[in-house]
């Protein structure tokens, strides 16, 4: 298998830039430059742990893990509670293995109840990544697809993920008995944007493929370019390009065969040529303008008949080889579609309604739509409403059969779900098989049409892009394989092992001196398993692995949400070990091993529970804990929009916070104090320019506040009050930055998920948040960050990166351990 990174090779060669001194060892924590100024005024919270809760929920408990203050995050010595003495900390053996928390040392031993490790000398390295192909959407109220696939023969297909946007990375892979194998992989310098109609509200990227058959695929950049592929060989190798104006319309579609394609924008049909030496040609003489808005385009058998989806019909186009085209009168000129696809005795079109509705898929013989009148389908997957709210989301023509995507829902309980239909002389047969590609009781992703693909006897069904197969007999089946599947969680679990998790993919990751590579693993976690999710981490404790999706917390849904509990199994990946039950939301959730935080509004306060988390799941509802209230507003006078919390174990803190408007001005009010209840919260109220939460961390003895993705704030705390060491606008730096998250955070050194001036990963001392001392450019936004050896992991949805960070003067430390938001456990 040949690599390709084309654009990326040009970044990865900037992987570390050192910008600033400073040693990578802690920094001193006095001296600190610049005045504190008060962050608002102050006024502690109430402790609540002993008030009744209301809901029917339950109490807070005596159980869990010892009191924080015996936990001293030391994995140098063990904390035992003594009857009479209290906390009592008890150095390990001399030269016990452990990790300084130091990526510049070696050989870590504990030495006196203290790790000590060898110094070591490194240059900067570069940053080594490895693909996934069909990485999966995160589920929480955002749009379905994440990305693109098309078959380009019966067993070869080529994905398209699209790096967040700022690039087109594509895997060709094979499908096999033995599961997804992938081919080769190449990164294109194309945007994938989404369209969004005035009308039409249906999810769809302008950036797609359009095969021309096994040897070659044409890329469509709308406003970018249109490139032409070569996929000889099991390769994926450029040939040629056609610049399109940056000010053309949107290209929604396209279609071809053989030296011919066609795409469509609007009104009209461009025709485009394969001419000698591969170049890419328009054939301005056999353009095609329509009655109505192109929606998608179908090429029968033949070659010889284009069938274009309108938002006024279907409109035949007989396109001969030796000829202009002919623009025949459209059928159903009553109904807009949204996808088509043509065998040799059928068509097959899911019906577009406004804003967003969705409309059936229906099945029309293609004989019977050569007459002056409407044709009557043969069968039609209408919508249905009642007990089982039903929606016909896509379908795919395979060799004699028709495989449609539902999404039904009855009560909470939400199901995505395939199921086969024979096709033959006699129509459309009734359901012949089915398979279940996702049942979840939460809302998960935004429902839209979706563009399957099929060909032969395989499938891809969007948005999670599974792969099925027509397993003869035994109906249908699921294929996967190394690097299918999302990336985005990079998990240490017990006994060196090392994960990178996704939605539905499970991979086990090794580490070299060069490149991280992909061990074992797919999409092999069942359609049940829930966007929540627990699994063991280094020390064995359970700890959540969800990933924050658009705001500073994993967030839970209203009311009592199931949590999927996984295990590394035989092979080392993660499979599915029983459910715990979490009740209260809406919430927002943050895990440290063994425990888990839950912030939620309760009237003017937020409340704040500590749960325990249990060493086996067996479907009991989780209990409390710990609980108390934080008042961030006292004044309850504002509206409250967003809220989101951050905690630090060694200390026993959490700093919970809201954003709220008042008027016109936006706030961001801040409660710092023990989760216990057992000392004085200190409070304070920032400006803010948003009304929502980027991120939150603590660490230390000092909170970090980020706003608007770009407002970093750096907090302490003075008795009752929060004051405010320092703030900085970071897209006001030399080089600007656009924050997404807080990756890791040691009260000294942060890690910073970037999208600008490109993806990445920055680290800046909070003493001088201005002057950022390391930067790690990603192919895509980076979602986790951990530290494994001398290596730092950056976890994105597309891609894992890994890069050894430089040992010298100017090096930043590299926080793991405790003191991390999200990322590191």
């Amino acid at each position: 298998m040949r690599m390709h990174t084309g654009a990326w090779r040009g970044l990865v060669a900037s992987a570390l830039i050192a910008l600033a001194t400073a040693c990578g060892a802690d920094a001193p924590r006095d001296g600190r430059p610049g005045e504190a100024r008060d962050a608002g005024p102050g006024d502690g919270g109430s402790p609540d742990a002993g008030e009744p809760t209301d809901g029917g929920e339950p109490e807070p408990t005596d159980g869990g893990p010892p009191p924080p203050p015996c936990a001293d995050d030391n994995p140098c010595t063990e904390s035992q509670v003594v009857a009479g003495q209290g906390c009592v900390h008890v150095p390990v053996p001399d030269g016990t293995t452990c990790d300084d928390a130091n990526t510049c040392t070696s050989g870590d031993v504990c030495v006196a109840g203290g790790c000590q490790g060898t110094p070591v000398s490194r240059p900067p390295g570069t940053v080594s990544t490895v693909w996934s192909h069909g990485a999966e959407p995160i589920e929480h109220g955002t749009p379905p697809l994440e990305g693109l696939a098309e078959f380009v023969s019966e067993d070869r297909v080529l994905f398209g993920d699209r790096l967040g946007g700022g690039g087109l990375s594509l895997a060709l892979a094979r499908v096999g008995p033995e599961g997804l194998e992938r081919l080769d992989q190449e990164v294109l310098d194309l945007y994938v944007e989404r369209y969004f109609g005035s009308w039409d509200w249906s999810d769809r990227f302008l950036t797609f493929l359009v095969p021309l058959g096994p040897e070659r695929v044409v890329v469509v950049g709308t406003r970018q370019r249109v490139e032409l592929l070569g996929l000889e060989g099991d390769e994926v190798r450029r040939l040629s390009r056609y610049a399109l104006p940056p000010t053309s319309d949107s290209v929604l579609a396209g279609v071809g065969r053989g030296e011919r394609f066609w795409t469509c924008s609007g009104y009209y049909v461009t025709a485009w040529r394969v001419g000698p030496d591969d170049a890419l040609t328009m054939d301005a003489s056999r353009g095609i303008t329509l009655p109505a808005p192109c929606r998608a385009l179908a090429l029968t058998v033949e070659g010889g008949t284009l069938w274009v989806a309108t938002a006024s019909g279907l409109v035949p186009v007989d396109v001969p080889a030796d000829g202009p085209p002919v623009v025949r009168p459209a059928v159903l000129r009553t109904k807009a579609f949204y996808h088509l696809a043509v065998d040799q005795d059928f068509l097959v079109a899911t019906e577009l309604l406004r804003y967003g509705d969705l409309g059936g898929i229906s099945v029309f013989r293609l004989a019977e739509l050569e007459g002056a009148t409407d044709p009557v389908p043969v069968k039609t997957f209408a919508p249905a409403d009642g007990g089982v709210w039903a929606r016909a989301l896509g379908f795919a023509l395979l060799d004699g059969a028709l495989l449609v995507e539902w999404y039904r829902q009855q009560g909470a309980t939400r199901r995505y779900v395939v199921e086969r239909h024979a096709l033959g002389p006699s129509g459309v047969s009734g359901v012949e098989d089915s398979l279940l590609l996702r049942e979840s009781a939460e809302q998960g992703l935004l429902l839209s049409p979706l563009p399957l693909a099929g060909r032969g006897r395989f499938a891809v069904a969007q948005p999670w892009r599974r792969v099925l197969a027509l397993e003869g007999t035994q109906g249908l089946g699921l294929r996967t394989g190394l690097h299918h599947g999302s990336l985005e969680r990079v998990w240490a679990a017990p006994g060196g092992l090392l994960l990178a998790v996704g939605p539905f993919g499970s991979h086990r990751v090794g580490l070299s001196a060069a490149a991280p590579t992909l061990l074992a693993g797919g999409q092999g976690l069942p359609p049940d398993t829930q966007r929540l999710r627990l699994a063991p981490g280094r020390g064995g404790a359970l700890a959540l692995v969800t990933v924050p999706a658009s705001r500073a917390n994993v967030r839970q849904e209203e009311g009592a949400a199931p949590l999927s509990c996984l295990a590394p199994g035989p092979d080392g990946l993660l499979q599915p070990a029983g459910q715990v039950h979490l009740p209260g939301g809406p919430a927002a959730l943050v895990s440290t091993p063994g425990q888990l935080f839950q912030l939620s509004p309760v009237d003017d306060s937020l409340r704040l529970r500590r749960f325990a988390l249990p060493e086996s799941c067996e479907g009991a509802a989780l209990t409390p804990a710990s609980e108390r209230l934080f008042e961030p507003d006292p004044s309850g006078a504002r509206t409250r929009k967003d809220w989101g919390l951050a905690v630090e174990v060694a200390s026993g803190e959490a700093l919970v916070g809201e954003a709220h408007v008042d008027g016109a001005d936006m706030h961001l009010s801040l409660a710092w104090g023990r989760w216990d209840g057992a000392a004085e919260v200190a409070t304070g109220t920032l400006p803010a320019t948003t009304d929502a939460i980027t991120a939150l961390a603590l660490a230390r003895g000092r909170a970090l506040v980020l706003e608007n993705r770009r407002m970093l704030h750096v907090l302490a705390r003075a008795g009752t009050r929060l004051v405010t060491e320092r703030s900085v606008d970071l897209s006001r730096l030399a080089v600007p930055l656009d924050v997404t998250r807080i990756l890791a955070f040691d009260g000294d050194v942060a890690w910073l998920a970037t999208n600008l001036p490109t993806f990445g990963a920055v680290a800046v001392r909070v003493d001088a948040p201005d002057l950022p001392v390391a930067r790690h450019d990603t192919p895509a936004p980076v979602r986790t960050l951990d530290v494994v050896g001398e290596h730092l992991l950056l976890g994105m949805n597309e891609a894992l990166s890994s890069v050894a960070p430089a040992c010298d003067a100017s090096a930043p430390r590299v926080p793991r351990g405790g003191h991390v938001p999200e990322s590191i456990h």
